[in-house]
């Protein structure tokens, strides 16, 4: 009976698993492709005003653009604050 009781309980236990592990996958997949279109947005700043980008620059600002959305600060207030901080 136990091990009847474990076979019936197992693919519980494994949906659940899958379940967790595919929102912590989602949310990754989510943070790249904010910081994708975040870096193709530096890029088209700097080539509107002529000046040369780099790719340690877009990171970084991308990089606090993220931290601020991850502390719940609107999406204009955080560019406001990165460009105001990496000027």
């Amino acid at each position: 009976m136990n091990i009847k009781n474990i076979f019936l309980i197992s693919p519980i236990f494994i949906f659940i698993n899958f379940i967790f592990s595919d929102n912590v996958l989602l949310a990754k997949d989510n943070n790249s492709i904010i910081k994708f279109f975040c870096i193709q947005s530096v890029k088209s700043e700097h080539k509107l005003n002529d000046v040369e980008y780099q790719d340690i620059f877009g990171e970084k600002i991308c990089n606090c653009y993220l931290a601020n959305i991850s502390n719940n600060i609107d999406h204009e207030n955080s560019i406001s604050k990165c460009k105001i901080e990496y000027k």
